[in-house]
């Protein structure tokens, strides 16, 4: 084979396997996201024989694995984070952690056909990307549920929820936990996310 021909080989070899490692890259954004999709399609096609601790413990890896949680939860609280002693900020992350977990278990509690649909991302704000996706019913309707995602050193992971495509979970939770913390202090807002856990723990 002439030299031509040999690098030409070469590098159509490399241009066949930039696919394949692009796949293959678990930590992708899109993949971060189609991940949690299929851990909670698992959870909710099991969710009468795992009740909700079972979904709970089932989904704990992934929950944790796709999200920031300690960038998520510092953005819960935004500026009166700063506030808190450095226990403080491990026993919010972990209480919030818990909660998240708790939240996906209690509102994916079953299945009946439904499916999860995941797009390609597209660049957000100070170098974040948002993976669109959606939940569909087996009547074929949709609702938006799209992922905001920063590199957490070599890994792509969730900050933010946006529902309907523009809702964001973190600011609708921000207004809620502000609020308590500043009438009820550090105890009162572990206190509520222990009461909601509890509560969904219940149902």
């Amino acid at each position: 084979m002439s030299m031509v021909n040999r690098i030409a080989v070469f590098l159509l070899s490399l241009l066949l396997a930039v696919p394949f490692q692009a796949h293959a890259d678990d930590s992708s954004p899109r993949i971060v996201v189609q991940n949690l999709c299929g851990g909670l399609l698992q959870s909710m096609k099991q969710a009468a024989q795992l009740g909700f601790q079972g979904r709970a413990d089932k989904l704990t890896k992934v929950v944790t694995d796709s999200y920031d949680m300690p960038a998520a939860t510092k953005a819960t609280l935004g500026t009166s984070f700063a506030k808190l002693s450095a226990d403080e900020a491990h026993q919010l992350t972990d209480a919030f952690t818990r909660f998240s977990i708790a939240s996906y278990a209690d509102q994916f509690d079953g299945w009946d056909g439904e499916a999860f649909e995941v797009g390609d991302p597209r660049p957000s704000t100070d170098g974040t990307v948002i993976v669109p996706s959606r939940i569909v019913n087996k009547a074929g309707q949709g609702t938006e549920i799209d992922y905001l995602l920063h590199q957490n050193g070599d890994r792509w992971q969730i900050v933010d929820v946006l529902l309907d495509g523009t809702i964001s979970q973190t600011a609708v939770r921000r207004s809620e936990f502000v609020s308590i913390f500043r009438r009820d202090g550090f105890p009162g807002l572990i206190g509520m996310l222990n009461q909601k856990i509890a509560a969904m723990a219940a149902k």
